[in-house]
């Protein structure tokens, strides 16, 4: 697959298609990283210190990583995670479950509606859930949202390479 983190012909490079263009970048990097594994090796965790850390798990983190901060806090809508206060990291256990083409879809789906939100919201607008001590807008949300897709995408890229011997451009 051939990738861009380039806005292509005619798009602009005005602050909001930028950070778009890098959100979409690194949904993308993502989804890649986990194709074309079977089940088995989407579900391993080859890592004996983080025994949740696998492919499906970190994709399905993901997700529910943007829809939480997308859904709850940005628009003020339900917190609908797996998580609860037993289990924190349920979104994690959930990814050891579904099938992977059901994760991969699941997240797909999240990151279209993230970056279709992202379009339209003004960015300097405060989050619903904001405070006083957390006066935190959009745009940093939108970039927060970069940071911690490229962030997983290295774990993704150590991951795939452990599981089939596949390495990342």
């Amino acid at each position: 697959m051939t990738r861009d983190n380039r806005p292509g012909t005619g798009e602009s490079w005005d602050e909001r298609s930028l950070l778009l263009t890098m959100l979409r970048y690194t949904q993308e990097t993502a989804v890649e990283k986990v194709q074309g594994l079977s089940q088995e090796l989407a579900r391993t965790a080859p890592l004996t210190t983080s025994p949740r850390m696998s492919p499906a798990n970190v994709l399905n983190h993901l997700r529910w990583v943007e829809r939480s901060w997308v859904n709850d806090r940005l628009l003020g809508g339900e917190d609908d995670g797996p998580w609860t206060d037993e289990n924190p990291d349920a979104e994690f256990d959930e990814g050891s479950v579904l099938p992977l083409d059901q994760v991969i879809r699941l997240y797909e789906e999240e990151a279209a509606r993230t970056r279709a939100v992202f379009a339209e919201h003004d960015l300097d607008a405060l989050m619903a859930r904001a405070t006083p001590e957390r006066p935190i807008t959009a745009r940093w949300i939108l970039l927060h949202l970069v940071e911690e897709t490229a962030r997983h995408n290295g774990h993704l890229d150590i991951l795939r390479e452990m599981a089939d011997g596949s390495v990342g451009d």
